[in-house]
């Protein structure tokens, strides 16, 4: 469940939106240039669409990252339809339209979500065109997958960018916690100062289990609503010295210095009673699973996360 920071994904609303509102714009304008023009059959698309995009524009400056799609959605939506009842493809304004459909897509949407729609538009646009001139259709199709692939590598570079300066500075772009790979090297100097002083060790790993089929009842949105608020909450109960990472989509660990199995045991409780109390699990389809284990003389820290693991998975069992 990749994410973008919460201050990039905000800057990237605002400019979304202020793209709506040039849209709706230049909509409105190709509706009075068809006027001007007589061309009268052309103005009901674009001055219908204009109102609905400049909506939506208003809506974006104000609405959650969550909802953001939701609009992407409506403004493709409504200009795949502008353009779906437009003129033919051998006019070439109406292909400079299409051209730009690949460009706003990757922008707006994530990878895979542009690729679908798009591949989509694509379809219903040669099932609905009349090839009367193949060198009009080629001109388009070539066209088409040029400014499509431009768009696409640009988006996916950007995404693995974005991937790369999260696991260089070794935290969640979600939750803010820290990642499994900061865990790793962490996890390596604590065990060696537990084992040269004889200090306790422990972690306490925190999962929730069925979160996908909650994200797909209830959308992706409630369910980033729901991690970042449980990392809050998680947070609100650790002591001064303890380390929360994510480390997987639906699983957390509290790294715990200076703490026995019997403190582990104590900081488990006082946290599965503050979460269903601050949070809606208890309401929620989502079972959430929390197991403490301490290290133990001359443990690997390979060894110490793999017993972790896998005292988690029979506690989810009930074994």
């Amino acid at each position: 469940m990749f994410e973008l920071p919460a201050q990039v994904s905000l800057l990237r609303t605002k400019v979304s939106a202020t793209l709506y509102l040039a849209l709706a714009v230049v909509l409105a304008v190709t509706a009075w240039y068809h006027y001007v023009l007589g061309h009268y059959e052309q103005i009901l698309w674009p001055a219908f669409a204009s109102p609905i995009v400049l909506v939506v524009a208003v809506l974006a400056f104000f609405q959650s990252e969550e909802n953001g799609h939701l609009s992407a959605y409506t403004v493709l939506v409504v200009l795949a339809a502008v353009l779906l009842s437009s003129t033919p493809i051998i006019n070439p304004l109406y292909r400079q339209w299409l051209y730009m459909m690949p460009v706003l897509a990757y922008f707006i949407l994530p990878v895979k979500s542009a690729s679908f729609v798009l591949a989509l538009l694509l379809i219903l646009l040669l099932l609905r065109i009349d090839i009367d001139s193949t060198v009009v259709l080629l001109d388009f199709l070539v066209n088409f997958a040029l400014f499509s692939g431009i768009s696409l590598i640009f988006a996916y570079a950007q995404e693995r960018q974005t991937r790369t300066l999260e696991q260089l500075s070794g935290k969640d772009s979600l939750t803010s916690t820290f990642t499994a790979s900061h865990l790793t090297q962490r996890l390596e100097a604590e065990v060696a100062r537990a084992q040269a002083t004889t200090r306790p060790l422990s972690v306490l790993q925190i999962s929730l289990r069925e979160l996908d089929e909650y994200s797909s009842q209830n959308g992706e949105g409630h369910a980033r609503k729901l991690l970042i608020k449980l990392s809050e909450t998680i947070r609100q109960v650790c002591r001064t010295g303890d380390e929360l990472y994510r480390i997987e989509d639906a699983c957390f660990l509290v790294l715990l210095p200076n703490t026995s199995i019997n403190g582990g045991i104590v900081l488990k409780e006082r946290m599965t009673q503050h979460i269903y109390e601050h949070t809606d699990l208890e309401n929620s389809l989502i079972n959430i699973h929390l197991n403490p284990v301490t290290l133990l003389e001359d443990e690997s820290v390979e060894r110490f996360l793999a017993r972790a693991s896998q005292r988690q998975e029979d506690n989810i069992q009930g074994l």
